[in-house]
């Protein structure tokens, strides 16, 4: 073929204006005066000709800052969506981003990836497999989120060690127990009634509550819970005969594998006890509740609660150095009993990053969390008959008794018409509440006391 057959062939010359050009050569000239002149204006403007023939090509090759990604998941279908860029993807894609720090969100259903991503260069082959999650995560979870690369640095066991503090012993007439600040948002109270075991239950703020110890109800009760800006806390107790609504509850038995793993409710880990495994008891409020009215139980007085709020999904969160931390919402019914679980060993190849498992990385340094470490302690002593309450030898008044006292050991007594009956050393602790009921009838019988009561 001519080379004015093959320039009129991929080239429109009535639609070109070739600029540059001596006397500003007209394309339709050129066609004229045959393969000759086609030809010097071939050799002329080749170069420019051959950039209008590729321009409308397809470029292959990315630019020198950007990162291919190859992006796959078992089963295919999720969602890749890179933040930052505003771009949402399914699996299997291919993506380019440019070099840096991306968060990359990975979804498949309830489960989903957040994986913290250094693109450095060249082609990352990542992989998901979403049916890991489905063996890896038991319980009631309504979703779940595993978090890889962020360098989380969560407090171990060992580091938040707490010596031995003694309760009072567990008894339904004894409204006993260590009372501990919990959750800021919704505000709760823990206790605990055996430190030697790990079991715990979550009260909600101003929400008749019966204190229960595996399957044993106590006492009524209500907590009121004030937190201030500073870190600190407040806590007020009553005791009531009856209530117009009472909360139920759910037990909850968390675990983890590897066992002592970090965790969280409402993003809250109680200092020194929440490591897995264990026991806690928690509110299940199906719908908000208005207008409750409770009897207190020493006046016999009323009070009015405007309203409760519905609570019966719970955030849970767990993570153990140098593996994936994983959070999720678990929805529950009243008085059921859940297992909630979660495999961090097997979620750790849950993600793999060229046909490899992400190596979790450990901040040398732990700054431990803000805690509110009081040095009193709300003291509330009961007893039957009502005694005179003594503490270092210092008269508090009769039973019942409610005070706040410096924190630590103490030697207790109580006293009738001028006798010692009853004397104990207790050690109750710092911060929160410590509950004891005595009942003296036995004492008296066995000193053979018999003055006026």
């Amino acid at each position: 073929m001519s080379a004015s057959g093959i320039l009129s062939k991929y080239v429109n010359v009535n639609s070109i204006k070739f600029e540059n050009i001596e006397s500003h050569i007209n394309a339709k000239n050129i066609m004229k005066n045959g393969d000759a002149a086609m030809k010097t204006a071939w050799r002329k403007y080749s170069g420019l000709v051959l950039f209008i023939i590729l321009l409308p090509l397809p470029f292959a090759v990315s630019a020198e800052n950007d990162v291919i990604l190859k992006v796959t998941s078992n089963p295919n279908g999720a969602m890749v969506y890179v933040e930052g860029l505003n771009k949402t993807f399914y699996t299997p894609a291919t993506l380019e981003i440019p070099k840096g720090n991306w968060v990359l969100k990975i979804s498949n259903g309830k489960y989903t990836i957040l994986y913290n991503l250094t693109a450095r260069g060249g082609a990352m082959k990542i992989f998901v497999d979403f049916t890991n999650m489905k063996h890896s995560i038991h319980g009631p979870f309504i979703n779940g989120t595993i978090k890889y690369g962020f360098n989380m640095r969560v407090p171990t066991k060992e580091e938040e060690y707490v010596p031995f503090i003694p309760a009072p012993p567990w008894s339904e007439d004894v409204c006993g127990g260590i009372f501990m600040f919990g959750p800021i948002n919704p505000p709760m109270g823990i206790y605990m009634y055996e430190p030697k075991e790990h079991y715990y239950q979550l009260v909600l703020n101003n929400t008749p509550t019966y204190q229960e110890y595996r399957g044993r109800k106590g006492c009524l009760i209500v907590e009121e819970l004030r937190y201030y800006e500073n870190g600190g806390g407040m806590a007020r107790f009553g005791e009531y005969k009856n209530a117009s609504f009472v909360t139920p509850n759910s037990l909850l038995h968390v675990d983890s594998k590897p066992q002592n793993a970090t965790v969280y409710i409402f993003d809250f880990h109680r200092f020194g006890e929440w490591f897995t495994p264990f026991d806690v008891l928690v509110p299940v409020i199906m719908t908000p509740q208005r207008d409750v009215t409770a009897i207190v139980k020493y006046d016999n007085s009323t009070r009015w609660i405007p309203y409760i709020p519905e609570l019966h999904r719970y955030k849970i969160s767990m993570g153990y150095n140098g593996y994936p931390f994983f959070e999720g919402w678990v929805d529950v019914k009243p008085n059921e009993n859940y297992s909630v679980s979660v495999n961090l060993e097997l979620l750790k190849f849950a993600l793999r990053v060229n046909g490899k498992p992400i190596e979790q990385q450990i901040k040398e340094k732990h700054e431990p969390p803000r805690t509110y470490i009081p040095n009193t302690t709300l003291l509330i002593v009961n007893s039957t008959p009502s005694a005179e309450l003594l503490m270092d030898g210092k008269s508090l008044g009769k039973t019942p008794v409610e005070e706040e006292v410096s924190g630590g050991e103490h030697e207790f007594a109580l006293k009738i018409g001028g006798c010692i009956v009853w004397r104990k050393s207790l050690n109750i602790g710092y911060g929160g509440r410590f509950r004891l009921t005595v009942y003296l009838e036995e004492y008296i019988k066995k000193r053979g006391f018999t003055g006026r009561i």
